[in-house]
């Protein structure tokens, strides 16, 4: 929250340039439900929104659509969105799915199995996912429970954990495939994902992987890292919410840590180096560390290579690591994000 104000404080929106090629996945969770305040969105921003896309001529992307282009390689049409929501909340039901059946624009549904047993009123029924389903929606995996899956239960060994991560996503899978439902499409539950849980997912037979990672998706996008942009909270504005369409993908390369499960807390150092670096301001690149906010990392116009050295241990479980370059062509950002774990053997003391 703190980094995306800190970008719209000096964002200027610009509804008119052209864009790069790529695809802006919009994630999103409830509907009017405002005593949720940091996963809602209003019904009527909701419209405001999908009425943006038509005024401004979004292609609005199927997943089939959205597959075919990222799994082929090939460049996405500007102005490409692709609409996802995590959990089978029964307000999408009552609130989104009717905006979406009247602008008839494709979507993704990721739910989590366990909810649609419990004849809980705050959840949908079987009945209910079926129906979006058959009325075109997509219906993607978020596994069974919806665990914090990238990180140990207590006392957990690393093969007691594999072993229940496999467990809470194939009993996911069962459900859907005993209802004749492919889903063979996974939403990272809370965003957390670490090396066991992809390679789980990827020898489950997932094919996409999606994240809660920010930024946009382009033909160099990792099918299993796809990022996400998160259109919920009381701040969401129609301002807010142009500015995430307009975060282009930041290519990166020699990032430091590369492992997303840390050996060391903290890492001896945070870096990476910026491909294309001419596209980008060398004023306005800036490092993001979710527990710091905004750090005092060292960039090299020469080089590309953004650094910082930590003087102090992450405390929170997971952090996640983003990067903001603004372009020289426009008043827009680029943007790359990725999640950092505390060493194994300290989460699965806590």
């Amino acid at each position: 929250m703190q980094i995306l104000l800190f970008l719209l404080a000096i964002f200027v929106v610009e509804t008119h340039a052209e864009r790069p090629g790529y695809a802006t996945v919009l994630l999103y969770h409830r509907f009017d439900e405002p005593r949720y305040p940091s996963t809602n969105v209003s019904q009527e921003m909701f419209r405001q929104q999908l009425e943006y896309l038509r005024q401004e001529n979004y292609r609005v992307l199927s997943m089939d659509q959205f597959r075919s282009l990222l799994v082929s390689g090939k460049p996405f049409p500007t102005k490409s969105v692709l609409i996802t929501i995590d959990d089978p909340y029964r307000s999408i039901y009552h609130h989104a799915f009717p905006l979406l059946k009247e602008y008839d624009y494709p979507f993704t549904l990721f739910s989590n199995t366990s909810p649609l047993y419990s004849e809980n009123p705050a959840y949908m029924t079987w009945e209910m996912l079926q129906e979006i389903r058959d009325w075109g929606a997509t219906i993607g995996n978020h596994s069974h429970f919806h665990p914090h899956i990238g990180q140990p239960e207590q006392g957990q060994s690393r093969e007691e954990y594999a072993a229940w991560v496999r467990k809470d996503l194939t009993r996911a899978q069962r459900a859907f495939t005993d209802r004749g439902i492919d889903a063979d499409i996974l939403a990272y539950p809370f965003g957390e994902y670490n090396e066991m849980v992809i390679r789980i997912a990827d020898e489950l037979g997932f094919e996409l992987m999606f994240t809660q990672d920010e930024g946009g998706v382009d033909e160099f996008t990792d099918l299993q890292l796809i990022p996400r942009v998160a259109i919920v909270g009381a701040n969401m504005d129609l301002e807010r919410f142009v500015f995430k369409l307009n975060l282009a993908p930041l290519h990166v390369a020699d990032v430091q840590p590369a492992a997303i499960s840390l050996s060391a807390n903290p890492p001896e150092k945070i870096s990476l180096r910026l491909l294309d670096s001419k596209r980008y301001r060398p004023g306005i690149i800036n490092m993001f560390v979710s527990e710091w906010d905004r750090v005092e990392a060292v960039y090299d116009a020469k080089t590309g290579v953004l650094s910082y050295l930590p003087d102090r241990a992450f405390t929170r479980s997971l952090n996640r690591l983003i990067v903001t370059a603004r372009e020289r062509d426009s008043k827009h950002y680029s943007m790359f994000s990725r999640l950092y774990f505390r060493p194994f053997s300290e989460l699965a003391e806590e």
